[in-house]
């Protein structure tokens, strides 16, 4: 079995906590190295002074003891998970903004998958992962993203939501994490297309020829639902069918777009219990 490259971001929150747990009940079955990363910045008391040179130093140093100490809260908060022990993984600190640090971090280890925690919107942080970490590691990091509510404890995945737009028989995403995932764990796999009267709905054989030679599936449900508010399309669809996890394929505009507009995105990402997987 081919291994899974995941970052795991860390902010030393119950949230990563519960991020760190949701993987590792993943990777049971999975096989993965685990790289996590935490990300810092340096805060200069007002009264450093401006001088170039004893800025240089000012600034190597602080990084330095700030790396150092991250570095050890990092691990300190590793070692309280016992099964670690057994699993093939890695820490990194870095310094810069948390998004960038992040993303580039995905790109050196060539990750498959960057899964992160949310918390519910009634949180102080929320513009913290709504604008700053969640939404924008989805649009620019090179891999896939999972982004999964605290409120969500791992049970198994045994069916798996596809979001579907008119253009998804023609995008280029990568499906080989969604294939994996489907056959590891022998899964269902839902399609769905929501469409309001400027979209055009997908031709069913099409989709089920497509899907079926490309994902190799058996069997799997194709829905239509036609509502002009997205947002109630996809709960109807989360109504009907019992989803453990809602896959998107990412494009810079359609669907995908439509999924992240405020209030549709604070209804997935932040009141959801279904974990949201953008395909990349």
């Amino acid at each position: 079995m081919k291994t899974i490259t995941i970052i795991i971001p860390i902010d030393f929150t119950e949230v990563s906590r519960n991020t760190v747990e949701y993987v590792l009940a993943l990777a049971k079955k999975l096989r993965t190295k685990i790289v996590f990363v935490h990300a810092y910045t340096v805060a200069y008391p007002s009264s450093t002074p401006m001088g170039m040179a004893t800025m240089a130093t000012s600034v190597a140093g602080a990084q330095e003891s700030q790396e150092k100490l991250n570095e050890s809260k990092l691990q300190e908060f590793l070692d309280s998970f016992p099964e670690l022990t057994s699993i093939n993984y890695k820490s990194y600190v870095g310094f810069g903004a948390t998004v960038d640090v992040i993303c580039q971090t995905a790109k050196d280890e060539n990750a498959n998958l960057i899964v992160m925690g949310t918390k519910g919107a009634d949180s102080s942080i929320e513009e913290f992962f709504i604008g700053t970490v969640s939404e924008k590691v989805s649009r620019n990091a090179s891999c896939s993203v999972l982004v999964v509510p605290e409120s969500v404890k791992y049970a198994s995945i045994k069916h798996l939501g596809l979001a579907l737009d008119a253009d998804s028989l023609e995008n280029d995403v990568d499906l080989d994490l969604l294939v994996k995932l489907l056959e590891t764990f022998n899964a269902h796999l839902h399609l769905v297309q929501i469409t309001n009267e400027n979209d055009t709905p997908l031709n069913e054989k099409e989709v089920r020829a497509h899907y079926k030679d490309f994902l190799g599936q058996k069997y799997f449900t194709f829905s239509v639902f036609q509502n002009d508010d997205t947002e109630e399309g996809i709960n109807k669809f989360l109504n009907e069918k019992p989803i453990d996890v809602l896959a998107l394929l990412f494009r810079e505009h359609g669907f995908f777009e439509r999924m992240l507009v405020k209030g549709l995105r604070k209804k997935l990402v932040f009141e959801s219990n279904i974990p949201l997987l953008v395909l990349k």
